[in-house]
C-alpha cells in the first residue's frame, strides 16, 4: 500500500510541474527567424521591439561568425532588478533576455547604449558560435541523438560575443571601454595572465570575470585587427570540423596547430605578439596616494576632510570560503591613511553629512528588487525597481524604472506629489541643493531644477563613466575618448564644459580641495589592483565636447510577424525530443555469464530548458556462455525521469518499472530576509527519498543530473538557515541544519531520527580563515562530531603545469581539532590549492595526533597518523591514506 501511495504521489508531482511548465499567461510572436515569447500581455510591445531588433541584426552577426544556426526561440523574462541574458544551444536553441538594463558601476562594466539591441547581439553571437557544425557533425548529431558541438570547448566562448557587442558602435561594448580593455591589459603587463590562467579564473583574483570575458575578447580582437575578420572566421570554421578518426573515411589526419594553419604562427607566438602590442599605450597618471592591492574601488567621493572609497578586496580566503571583503573606506586628505572601514556590500553609496545611504539588491522567490538603506539607522527607506538615488540635506530622490512601459520616474521620497518622467532608462543620478542630474542609458545627461524643470541637456553619444555628480553648479562626469577616459565638468550657470586632465585612465573621480582625485589601476603584486591618484587640475574651457562618436551602424527596421498560440507552441516544442541517444552497457556475473543492457534515452524539455522529462526504454539480454551466440531476453524495463529547476526551488524524480525503484529530491530557498544592510537570512527546505540506499539510476538512464538535497538515510526532511553577516568588520557565514532522516518515513519525527549540523565560516583577513563544524544526533549527543580549524596562507605564488591544465595557486598550513571515529585529536596539514580540469581541489599532507588521555578516555594503540588527504577546502580533516605511528 505504501509503495502504491509513493508511485501515485510521484506521478502527481511530475504531472503538476509539467502542467505549470506548459501553461502560462504569456504569449508568442512568430517572426521569420525567431519565436519571441513574452511573460504577459503587458510586454507585447517589448516583444515586437525585440523581434524587430533580432531580425535587423541577425545577418550582421552571422557575417561576423560565419555560421547560421537556423530558427531560434527568444524568451523575455522579468526577474526584477537583475541584468542578464543567456543562451542554450544543447537542447532547444533558446535565448533568454532579462528586462532590466545595467546601472551605476555595472553599467560602466557592461556599457550598452541600448539594452535589448546589444544583449541580443551578444547572445545571438553565442548561438552562431557554439552551434557551429560541419555536415559530418550534423549527421553524427542526427544518428546519435546527442548534439555534437565542437565549439563548446572553444577558447573563445566569450571572445566572440564581447567582440561582437563592441563592433557596431563606439558607444557600446566592453572593448570600447578602455578601463576594462586596453587600460586593463596595459596595467596587467607585470602580472599578465596566461591564456589557461584566464580560462581557470581563480577565485582569489580581483579581476574575476574580466579574465574570462575581457582578456579573451582582447586577444580575439587583436587577431581580427591584425589578420582580418575573414581569417578569424576561417579559424572558427577549421576548429568546428569533426575530427573523429574512425569517421573521417581515410582522410589525412594532421596534428597541425589550427592557429598556425590559419594565422601562420603558433598560438604562443600570437599571444606574445598581442602582449607586446600593449606596451605602446601611454597614460599620464598623477601621484598615487592610496593603493589597494587585489581590489576594485567602485567609487570615490569627497567627504569633508576625508575621501570615501567603496571597495571590494579579494584574497586567498575568497577562494577558500567564498568571501570578498566589501566596505566603505575613509582616508584622511593629508596623510591618506585609513580612518574608518565600514563593512558594506552595496551597488551604490551616497554620503550626506553624517548619514550613509546604500542601495542593495534583495531577492525573494523569483524576483530581485533594490532596497535603499539609511545605514546609520539600519532602516529601509525605499524599495522597488530603483535604478539610482540622490540625497541632499536629508531629502532623498529615487529613480524608478518600469520595464513594461520603458519609462523612468524621478521623485522625492518626502514629496511624491510631483515627479519627472523620462522615456528611457536612467542609470545614475545625483542631487544638490538646487539641481538634479541624470545620466541616461544612451549616454546623455539631463539637468533639472528641484521642481523637475529641465535646465539643460547634454546630448553626447560618447560612452560615459559610471556616475554623474553635482558639486555646487558643476556637473562632474567622465567621458571615453579613444584609449582614454577624460574627466570633465559642466558649468550649469554659464553652459561651458571644462576638461580637467589629459590622457587619463579612470573609473571614477571627484574634486576635493580644488584638486583632482581619481581611481585607476596599480600594477603591483601578483594581480595588480586599484588605487587613488591625486592630480593638479588643468582647466581647459570648451564650448562643446570634442570628437563625438559617430552613430551606431545598426538600423532597426520593422519586420512581419504572426501572433501565435503560446500554449500550442509550448506543447509542440515540448513533444520534440532533444535527445534520442542509443546506449549500451554490460555486466559480467561471477559465473562468467553476461547481461547486456540496451536502452535509448529520450529527453523532452520546455523552451526555457528548465523542465525536463526523460523516457528511457530498457531491454536486458543474457548470454549464459560468452563463447556462444545463445542469447535470452530477460525482460523490458521503463525508466521515467523528471527535473524542474526554478530560481528558488528545484525538484527531480525518477521511477523504474517493474521493479518500482524510485528517487525524489527537492529543495526550496526562501529569502533573503534582510535584518540590516550587513545581515540577511535565508531559509532552506530539502526533501530526499529513495527506494534503496544504492539507487542511482538517475545517473545511468538520464543525461540530465538531478537535485541533490541533504540525505542520511532513505527518507530525509531537512530545514536550514543560512546567515551571511559581518562581525568586527569581517565577513562571517552561519549555517544551521535540522535533519530528520530514517529508513521508515513514518518514524521521521522519532528522537533517533533527528540530526543537527552547525557551521560557521569566519574570514579573519584576506589570508586567514576559520571554520567550525558540529554534527550530532539528538538521541546520542555524547557522540557529537566536531572539526574546527584555522587555515593560514603561507605562499601566494602560482605555477602552471602540463600546458596550463594544472594550476597551483595558494599554499599554506591548516591547524585544527577534530574527533574522527570518536578519537579526539589535533591535526596539522600543509595544503596546495590546485585547479584541475575546471575543478578546485586541496591536496594535503599532515599529521593527526590523538589526545584521548587529555579527555580521560581510553587511548587507541597509536599516537598519531601521518596522512595524505584531498578536500574541496583547506579546512577539515580529509584522510585518503595514512600510516599510524
Amino acid at each position: 500500500m505504501a509503495g502504491k501511495f509513493r508511485r501515485l504521489f510521484l506521478f502527481a508531482v511530475i504531472s503538476l510541474f509539467l502542467l505549470i511548465s506548459l501553461v502560462s499567461f504569456a504569449g508568442v510572436l512568430h517572426f521569420e527567424h525567431a519565436d519571441v515569447v513574452y511573460p504577459d500581455l503587458r510586454y507585447i510591445d517589448t516583444a515586437i521591439r525585440v523581434g524587430n531588433i533580432f531580425e535587423s541584426v541577425r545577418q550582421d552577426v552571422i557575417n561576423l561568425v560565419g555560421y547560421d544556426p537556423g530558427r531560434i526561440t527568444i524568451i523575455l523574462q522579468d526577474k526584477g532588478t537583475v541584468s542578464n541574458g543567456y543562451t542554450q544551444v544543447l537542447l532547444h536553441k533558446t535565448i533568454v533576455l532579462y528586462t532590466w538594463p545595467t546601472e551605476g558601476y555595472m553599467g560602466f562594466y557592461l556599457p550598452l547604449e541600448d539594452w535589448y539591441t546589444y544583449l541580443i547581439i551578444h547572445e545571438f553571437t553565442h548561438m552562431c558560435h557554439l552551434s557551429y557544425q560541419d555536415e559530418l557533425g550534423k549527421f553524427i548529431s542526427l544518428i546519435t541523438g546527442i548534439p555534437y558541438l565542437p565549439q563548446l570547448s572553444s577558447p573563445f566562448v566569450e571572445g566572440t560575443t564581447v567582440f561582437a557587442e563592441s563592433s557596431f558602435s563606439l558607444s557600446s561594448g566592453r572593448l570600447n571601454n578602455p578601463f576594462f580593455s586596453s587600460g586593463l591589459y596595459y596595467y596587467s603587463l607585470p602580472n599578465f595572465p596566461s591564456f589557461s590562467y584566464k580560462e581557470t579564473m581563480p577565485l582569489d583574483d580581483y579581476r574575476g570575470g574580466l579574465l574570462y570575458y575581457n582578456f579573451t575578447a582582447g586577444f580575439y580582437k587583436y587577431l581580427a585587427d591584425t589578420y582580418g575578420i575573414d581569417s578569424v572566421k576561417k579559424f572558427l570554421n577549421v576548429t568546428s570540423q569533426t575530427n573523429i578518426p574512425f569517421l573521417t573515411f581515410g582522410a589525412t589526419q594532421t596534428a597541425q596547430d589550427p592557429y598556425e594553419s590559419v594565422f601562420g604562427k603558433k598560438f604562443d607566438e600570437l599571444y606574445t605578439d598581442w602582449i607586446m602590442s600593449l606596451t605602446k599605450l601611454d597614460y599620464i597618471q598623477g601621484k598615487l596616494v592610496y593603493n589597494l592591492r587585489n581590489s576594485l574601488i567602485l567609487r570615490v567621493d569627497s567627504a569633508w576632510k576625508e575621501l570615501a572609497l567603496l571597495r571590494q578586496t579579494s584574497g586567498p580566503v575568497s577562494s577558500y570560503v567564498g568571501t570578498i571583503e566589501s566596505g566603505l573606506v575613509f582616508i584622511d586628505d593629508t596623510k591618506f591613511k585609513q580612518t574608518r572601514d565600514i563593512s558594506l556590500n552595496a551597488d551604490e553609496v551616497k554620503i550626506d553629512g553624517n548619514n550613509i545611504y546604500a542601495l542593495q539588491p534583495s531577492q525573494f522567490l523569483d524576483k530581485v528588487e533594490k532596497k535603499l538603506w539609511l545605514v546609520n539607522q539600519n532602516k529601509v527607506i525605499a524599495s522597488g525597481y530603483i535604478t539610482s538615488f540622490g540625497v541632499n540635506k536629508g531629502e532623498v530622490y529615487v529613480s524608478l524604472y518600469d520595464p513594461v512601459s520603458l519609462k523612468s520616474k524621478v521623485k522625492s521620497l518626502s514629496n511624491d506629489l510631483f515627479e519627472y518622467t523620462y522615456y528611457g532608462y536612467i542609470k545614475n543620478m545625483d542631487v544638490s541643493e538646487k539641481y538634479i542630474a541624470l545620466l541616461t542609458l544612451d549616454n546623455n545627461i539631463i539637468i533639472l531644477d528641484r521642481k523637475y524643470k529641465e535646465v539643460a541637456k547634454i546630448k553626447d553619444r560618447n560612452m560615459k563613466g559610471p556616475y554623474v555628480k553635482l558639486q555646487d553648479n558643476k556637473v562632474l562626469f567622465s567621458r571615453i575618448e579613444g584609449n582614454y577616459i577624460i574627466p570633465y565638468y559642466y558649468d550649469i550657470e554659464n553652459g561651458k564644459f571644462y576638461k580637467l586632465a589629459e590622457k587619463t585612465l579612470l573609473s571614477d573621480f571627484t574634486i576635493h580641495n580644488n584638486e583632482l582625485y581619481y581611481v585607476s589601476y596599480t600594477p603591483y603584486g601578483n594581480t595588480g589592483g586599484n588605487g587613488v591618484y591625486k592630480k593638479e587640475i588643468q582647466l581647459q574651457e570648451l564650448s562643446e565636447l570634442p570628437n563625438e562618436n559617430p552613430p551606431s551602424k545598426i538600423n532597426i527596421t520593422q519586420h512581419k510577424y504572426v501572433d501565435g498560440d503560446e500554449i500550442a507552441f509550448r506543447i509542440n516544442q515540448f513533444l520534440k525530443p532533444v535527445t534520442w541517444a542509443p546506449m549500451y552497457s554490460y555486466t559480467q556475473l561471477e559465473d562468467s555469464s553476461l547481461i547486456y543492457t540496451l536502452y535509448m534515452i529520450f529527453t523532452f524539455t520546455n523552451i526555457e530548458n528548465d523542465t525536463a522529462f526523460v523516457l528511457t526504454p530498457i531491454l536486458d539480454i543474457a548470454q549464459n556462455d560468452p563463447e556462444s551466440l545463445d542469447f535470452q531476453i530477460l525482460g523490458y524495463r521503463q525508466f521515467v525521469g523528471f527535473l524542474k529547476m526554478g530560481d528558488y526551488y528545484g525538484i527531480s524524480a525518477s521511477y523504474i518499472y517493474p521493479s518500482n525503484d524510485y528517487g525524489i529530491s527537492a529543495e526550496l530557498l526562501l529569502g533573503s530576509f534582510d535584518l540590516s544592510p550587513k545581515t540577511s537570512v535565508y531559509a532552506l527546505l530539502g526533501i530526499n527519498s529513495r527506494s534503496s540506499k544504492d539507487y542511482n539510476l538517475d545517473s545511468v538512464f538520464s543525461l540530465i543530473s538531478g537535485i541533490s538535497a541533504p540525505s542520511i538515510k532513505l527518507n530525509t526532511l531537512s530545514f536550514g538557515l543560512y546567515m551571511p553577516t559581518y562581525i568586527f568588520s569581517r565577513p562571517v557565514q552561519f549555517r544551521n541544519w535540522v535533519i530528520l532522516s530514517n529508513d521508515d518515513y513514518t518514524k521521521l519525527f522519532d528522537i533517533d531520527s533527528v540530526y543537527f549540523e552547525h557551521s560557521v565560516v569566519f574570514a579573519l583577513n584576506t589570508d586567514t580563515s576559520f571554520l567550525g563544524l558540529l554534527q550530532w544526533n539528538l538521541s546520542q549527543p555524547e557522540n557529537i562530531y566536531y572539526d574546527t580549524s584555522l587555515a593560514f596562507t603561507l605562499f601566494k605564488d602560482s605555477a602552471e603545469l602540463f600546458g596550463g591544465n594544472v594550476l597551483f595557486r595558494n599554499s599554506g598550513l591548516t591547524i585544527g581539532f577534530a574527533n574522527p571515529a570518536g578519537i579526539h585529536g589535533i591535526y596539522t596539514q600543509f595544503f596546495v590549492e590546485t585547479y584541475l580540469a575546471g575543478m578546485k581541489l586541496y591536496p594535503n599532507a599532515g599529521v593527526f595526533v590523538q589526545l584521548m588521555d587529555l579527555y580521560g578516555l581510553p587511548a587507541p594503540d597509536f599516537q598519531g597518523i601521518v596522512y595524505i588527504g584531498l578536500g574541496n577546502s583547506p579546512h577539515m580533516l580529509n584522510i585518503l591514506s595514512g600510516m599510524p605511528y
